[in-house]
């Protein structure tokens, strides 16, 4: 009984000395120079899809309602993490057009200075069904990786952000595809 007890009262102060908050800024922006064809951009919405998306993640973390704060906003003693967009990797076509990735920096600030910082490049064919998948939801496939990997990023500092090679199939696309510039992009949904 008195290990149980024991138990207990280290539990319970583990989560007393949590982590404080970190909310994701939004609006989710572009880097300037970012690489993405402009159709895909305005259909999919990519920085609305990593709002949600790692902003959920974010919210679960904090247990709390909330998991963004606006730029111009106050965090009220939390952290916060500044997402940009640096490339994306699709047009459209769905899954036929190729593998599709979204490339981020993610900067996670307190008192308004950086303290850590990491890219984050994540791939995506569309899984199981991508053959009937959009182009868009295939990118938000690679939205909740990203999602995910800020969640353990902001929670343990020692954790690194592995750089994912892209698909075999990327590979092959590559080698036989013009530049994303220079295609003309299908519909993207």
């Amino acid at each position: 009984m008195k290990h149980l007890l024991l138990i207990g009262l280290c539990l319970s102060t583990t989560t007393a000395f949590a982590a404080s908050p970190v909310l994701l800024e939004t609006p989710v922006t572009y880097a300037p120079g970012a690489s993405v064809v402009d159709q895909v951009k305005s259909e999919c919405q990519i920085e609305n899809m990593l709002t949600t998306r790692v902003g959920d993640v974010l919210r679960k973390r904090n247990k709390t309602g909330d998991g963004t704060v606006a730029s111009t906003g106050d965090a009220s003693g939390a952290q916060v993490l500044r997402l940009q967009i640096t490339h994306i990797l699709g047009v459209g076509g769905g899954a036929w057009t190729g593998p599709k990735a979204i490339t981020v920096t993610a900067d996670l600030l307190e008192g308004g200075k950086v303290i850590r910082n990491t890219k984050i490049n994540r791939w995506s064919v569309g899984g199981m069904w991508g053959g009937f998948k959009g182009t868009c939801s295939i990118l938000d496939r690679t939205a909740v990786a990203i999602g995910k990997d800020l969640g353990r990023w902001v929670a343990d500092p020692s954790y690194v952000i592995k750089e994912e090679a892209p698909p075999k199939e990327a590979a092959e696309v590559g080698a036989e595809a013009a530049p994303a510039s220079a295609v003309a992009p299908a519909s993207v949904e």
